[in-house]
């Protein structure tokens, strides 16, 4: 086992065992994590397929502790690790996609669009980062403070909003009983958003003033559903889900729900845990064994990655993330992290050469990730293609460039003949 990293390294290296880099978005940092993602992206299969959702559904998972889900404006969904956290189970989990999918379906984004065009007094972009929010947004005194700038304009929008809101709510409920199931987890993910609220001040009277309904309805319209339809659970989503929570619990310094785990969830958590409070070998013990009586379960084996890559055994690290792409190739942040690893200076030319045209399809995805460009950067000058080096190195300054500086330089790298740098600079100018 070979150590490459010194111990002052280790701290920071547990802040991107999830590959949680900052955004440019006031959303916080986003959690890059493959079993999450396929997870999330199955549920909205089901919800998007009993509803006949002709749309493509796009989401993010955001690093906040706030219990939170909510629509952006470009109808992308966002999903707080607090919500994932306090969902008692898969089906919580569900009800509240079900929801934003809901908004998203029924075309409410446009329709509040229109309505506060027409008032024109609301800066259209700050006012959707706020009202575009879910059945679970904790930051209703927004509203108050910085979108209504009149009684009158408030009362028109909040009875046009509560509606839209109560439709989201019985397109979820809806939606669970074509999947053919529902739980009490529903009403308790609520009532648990209440008591935070309530916590915070957040009293009945201020409910008056936001966009949702109050959560008395809300928690007796979802208990109402839940009493007259007996639904079951299905155990192998229920699974893998207890894992994405245990994981998200692991690596948060949320101590109330852990308690709440069952096994072998709660001895997962605790030793990512133990792993973030530098006992490594307790953290493998318990984690070895969870392995060990699941044998099937290759997410385990990432994880397992990640605790040794945070330790600074990035070769043992990376034995196992290729364990796991074994089973799932498209696993790009597991790709990311053995990319990261390579030695260049050790390698041959010809080695370089398909190194660096094999992780191509890493670089197109994830340009703006500074420790790929970094290691193309590499690649590039053992390859002696300065051409390639030049852009990377541009890249890496694009937040410090001004727009028209920018556009001249992004048009002089479009002079190039090579077809794939090409393709890279065409992706960069798109989403830049």
């Amino acid at each position: 086992m070979k150590k490459k990293l010194d111990g002052g390294l280790k701290k920071i290296l547990f802040f991107f065992v999830f590959f949680i880099f900052s955004s440019k978005s006031s959303y916080g940092s986003q959690i890059l994590d493959y079993e999450t993602e396929e997870f999330v992206n199955q549920i909205i299969k089901d919800i998007t397929e009993v509803n006949k959702v002709n749309k493509t559904i796009q989401f993010k998972i955001n690093n906040s502790d706030e219990i939170n889900a909510f629509v952006d404006i470009n109808n992308v969904i966002h999903i707080n690790s607090g919500l994932i956290i306090y969902c008692q189970d898969y089906v919580a989990l569900v009800s509240v996609l079900a929801h934003e999918i809901g908004h998203i379906d029924l075309n409410h984004i446009a329709i509040r669009k229109k309505t506060i065009e027409k008032s024109k007094k609301l800066n259209i972009i700050g006012a959707l980062s706020v009202i575009a929010g879910s059945t679970l947004t904790q930051n209703p005194e927004l509203l108050q403070g910085g979108i209504l700038t009149s009684a009158a304009l408030s009362n028109q929008y909040i009875v046009f909003s509560k509606d839209q809101e109560m439709e989201a709510d019985l397109y979820a409920l809806k939606t669970l009983n074509l999947l053919n199931t529902n739980s009490k987890s529903i009403q308790t993910l609520l009532e648990t958003i209440e008591e935070k609220l309530l916590d915070r001040g957040f009293s009945k009277d201020k409910q008056k003033i936001s966009t949702h309904p109050y959560f008395e309805d809300r928690i007796a319209l979802s208990k109402n559903f839940q009493d007259n339809n007996q639904k079951k659970l299905n155990p192998k989503y229920n699974e893998s889900f207890n894992y994405i929570k245990a994981k998200f619990i692991g690596y948060s310094d949320n101590e109330e729900v852990l308690k709440e785990l069952n096994e072998p969830f709660k001895t997962y958590a605790e030793s990512i845990k133990i792993s973030r409070s530098g006992n490594l070998k307790m953290s493998l013990q318990s984690l070895n064994e969870i392995i060990r009586k699941n044998k099937n379960n290759y997410f385990l084996l990432e994880t397992k990655a990640d605790i040794l890559f945070s330790h600074g055994y990035t070769d043992e690290a990376v034995k196992f993330y290729k364990k796991n792409l074994e089973i799932y190739p498209l696993n790009y942040y597991a790709q990311i992290r053995i990319f990261e690893n390579i030695e260049i200076k050790n390698l041959t030319i010809s080695e370089a050469e398909i190194i660096f045209q094999n992780n191509k399809k890493l670089l197109y995805k994830y340009f703006n990730n500074k420790n790929i460009l970094l290691k193309y950067i590499e690649l590039a000058e053992k390859l002696n293609k300065r051409e390639w080096s030049k852009f990377f190195n541009f890249i890496l300054t694009i937040n410090d460039i001004e727009k028209e500086v920018f556009k001249i330089e992004i048009n002089n790298f479009k002079k190039t003949n090579n077809n794939d740098l090409l393709k890279l600079v065409n992706i960069v100018q798109n989403i830049s």
